[in-house]
């Protein structure tokens, strides 16, 4: 829509775009003449999302970005507005009005505390514990929870009513003050009184759900958390009273050092075992060379049975001594067979010496000396072979203990695997449940709501509303009209004017003819109408020029029309007068019903009348429509103006179209152009012919819609407008006649 189309709907519409908004701000302005008083009471709360400290706080920590920030205030207003917020806020205000004996401004109005008396009066003993406010509220939350249908839910539930949970929270306003950490809460009601205990039961209300809200966060984490410690810390001590059985079985302290240590006794026992070994391998030697020294008399001492018998008697002898000091027995016992083997050794010495007397041996050696010798590695080989054979006993004990420690090696590693799975699993729970506890610490520190500023008790109400509302009123009201009656225009489908007309038909616009069926004031309408009728007489004579084999008598006009009433018969008649008026001679024919047979004193202008028959289908010329058409002189007449009934509801007569020198098709621009216009738009032209001029003549156009034919509609002066009005108003009511 352009600006000049926008302003042509403002002027158009003014007077409703005016009055109707008066009429709504007048009608707002009584309906809000008896608003109640509203007072107003605010409360700052300081929150610490932004900027607190916590226990996990640190200077190196980054800072909270924006959006955590922005949505820690939403879950916090969220809180505020929540409908268990209000519910509980509405309960503990209640119990507070049904705790008093009598009305306290403070707390309730005197009009408020009679209304309240009234509502519940019965009920009150059932809800109240006088002096107790705790008591009281439990008490008012039990009844409400009694029944669906109860005075407590009634009023939480009613609008009008100060405990409403709804009213609560329109009335409620929860803010953040621009970038900071404080909360700005706002309550309005008709009662100073309960505004600001409201207020106050919001704060206290929403900060104990909100700490509540954060600290449940970590409650649930940490029940799971001690669950599974405590499942991890009995698989623990499982696992280790698995070990712990498997050592007492098996008779372990430590697996690892004891067998440490048998391998080092082991190998100790193998070193001295060969060491040992060598020297019994030495003293054989050297025995078996003394020997060969010694002769006879040493074969007859050697076989001597008492000789024989101490030295097995110095051999146990011998090995009860190194077994003594290899198992570590006590010193005296050691001692003692140290003892005994000197004893035996003695005896020995003193028996060699009674049967070997002999001073040199064959090599001229003391026969004493090798005796001594003799006698010397014979102990000491049968201490070394003593020796070998507890080394011998310790190899096989060393054995035993490798059969009974290899096989517990891949238990004992089995159960400290599990063991140490079990620790690790009950530290890695440890610790998570220790992490838990600290965010549940540091959530209860930095979340710690704190009320800055109480709210105060509103003495003055807030100023009225009503000359805003009568504003608002008027201004939506005006732009609502507006929009409708632009959007009308928009949505208006209708063919309105000649630039429509073209487009849609593809037709040349022949001329147009204003409605007259709607007065418009001082519009000259007459004048504006035989302007267009000029405009239709200047196309035709620029026919006429343009085809000068036409001739200038005998121009046959055909006036047609899709639908009925569309107004052919006051558009032809029209026509015919003003070219009557111009000195041409006019032919009307018309199937009109309330038209008669006429003819002016000079015989220049006459009308015809004809009956729609089987005649009007078949016709060729306009003689074919009138039985008496051989009186009239045709040749006489300048003009020929027919006019054919509606197409949509008779027969085309095709021949008197294609015969006709100019088809007017006349439309009412009110109406919109549709397939079946279309459709007979096809028809109409088929039956034409290229040779026939057809062009569309535009009826009912709205005074706006034909500045592009006549420029700007002229007005009267109001000396001259009564006159001209009364004679616009006899020629509706004669176009009325003619349509009807």
């Amino acid at each position: 829509m352009s600006f000049v189309q926008f302003i042509r709907v403002l002027s158009k519409n003014l007077k409703w775009l005016i009055l109707f908004p008066v009429l709504i701000a007048v009608l707002v302005y009584f309906l809000t003449g008896k608003l109640p008083k509203e007072y107003q009471s605010a409360t700052t709360v300081y929150t610490g999302i932004a900027s607190g400290y916590g226990i996990t706080s640190n200077e190196d920590a980054p800072r909270a970005d924006y959006f955590s920030i922005s949505n820690a205030f939403d879950n916090l207003i969220a809180t505020v507005n929540a409908r268990q917020t209000m519910e509980d806020v509405a309960v503990k205000l209640l119990a507070q009005h049904l705790l008093l004996e009598m009305s306290d401004p403070l707390i309730l109005s005197e009009k408020s505390f009679n209304e309240l008396k009234t509502t519940i009066s019965e009920e009150r003993s059932l809800m109240v514990v006088p002096g107790n406010f705790t008591a009281t509220v439990d008490r008012i939350k039990k009844y409400k929870k009694s029944s669906t249908d109860n005075i407590v839910v009634k009023l939480l539930s009613d609008q009008k009513s100060h405990y409403s949970t709804a009213l609560i929270a329109k009335n409620l306003t929860a803010s953040r003050k621009l970038n900071s950490d404080f909360l700005d809460l706002t309550y309005k009601s008709d009662d100073p009184g309960v505004c600001l205990n409201t207020l106050k039961f919001i704060t206290e209300v929403f900060i104990d759900k909100y700490k509540s809200l954060k600290g449940s966060e970590t409650v649930n984490v940490l029940k799971w958390f001690e669950a599974r410690l405590k499942d991890a810390a009995g698989e623990l001590n499982n696992s280790e009273n698995k070990l712990k059985d498997f050592g007492i079985r098996n008779k372990i302290i430590n697996y690892y050092e004891q067998a440490k240590a048998v391998a080092i006794e082991n190998e100790t026992n193998e070193t001295d075992y060969y060491k040992e070994l060598m020297n019994y391998e030495a003293s054989k030697r050297a025995v078996a060379r003394l020997e060969d020294q010694l002769e006879s008399r040493e074969i007859l001492l050697r076989n001597n049975n008492e000789l024989n018998r101490l030295r097995k008697e110095l051999g146990i002898a011998h090995e009860e001594y190194e077994r003594a000091k290899v198992y570590s027995n006590t010193p005296e016992k050691i001692s003692k067979l140290a003892t005994k083997v000197d004893g035996i050794k003695q005896e020995i010495r003193v028996w060699v010496l009674q049967y070997y007397s002999l001073n040199n041996s064959m090599e001229s050696v003391p026969q004493a000396m090798v005796l001594e010798n003799w006698l010397k590695e014979i102990l000491i080989m049968d201490g070394s072979e003593a020796r070998l054979q507890v080394y011998i006993d310790r190899r096989k004990e060393f054995d035993r203990k490798y059969n009974e420690f290899s096989p517990l090696n891949m238990q004992v590693s089995r159960l400290e695997r599990e063991i140490s799975v079990a620790e690790r699993q009950y530290l890695e729970i440890l610790h998570g449940y220790h992490l838990a506890k600290l965010r549940q610490q540091n959530i209860e520190m930095s979340h710690n709501l704190q009320v800055m500023d109480t709210p105060v008790f509103p003495t003055k109400a807030l100023a009225s509303k009503q000359n805003l509302l009568v504003i608002l009123s008027f201004i939506a009201s005006f732009f609502l009209l507006l929009v409708y009656f632009v959007a009308k225009e928009l949505l208006d489908n209708s063919i309105r004017n000649t630039q429509r007309a073209e487009e849609l038909t593809g037709l040349k616009v022949f001329s147009a003819l204003p409605n007259r069926s709607i007065d418009y004031g001082n519009l000259q309408m007459g004048r504006v109408e035989n302007t267009l009728l000029d405009y239709a007489v200047s196309n035709l004579k620029i026919e006429l020029e343009q085809n000068p084999q036409l001739g200038a008598n005998n121009y046959l006009i055909t006036v047609i029309s899709s639908r009925e009433m569309e107004g052919k018969s006051y558009a032809a008649q029209k026509l015919a007068e003003k070219l009557y008026n111009l000195d041409y001679s006019v032919l009307y024919i018309s199937n009109d019903e309330n038209m008669e047979d006429a003819e002016t004193d000079d015989r220049r202008f006459r009308t015809l009348r004809y009956d729609i028959t089987s005649r009007l289908f078949s016709a060729k010329t306009e003689e074919n429509l009138l039985p008496e058409f051989s009186r009239v002189n045709r040749s006489a007449f300048n003009f020929i103006i027919v006019e054919i009934p509606a197409i949509s509801v008779n027969a085309l007569p095709n021949q008197l179209i294609k015969n006709s020198r100019l088809s007017l098709l006349v439309l009412d621009a009110r109406r919109s152009w549709t397939a079946s216009d279309e459709s007979i738009m096809k028809l109409f032209r088929k039956a034409a012919g290229e040779e026939n001029k057809i062009m569309v003549w535009l009826n009912q156009v709205a005074p706006e819609d034909l500045e592009n034919m006549v420029g700007s509609v002229p007005k009267m002066n109001r000396s001259a407008a009564r006159p001209a009005l009364k004679e616009e108003e006899e020629e509706l009511i004669e176009l009325d006649e003619e349509t009807a």
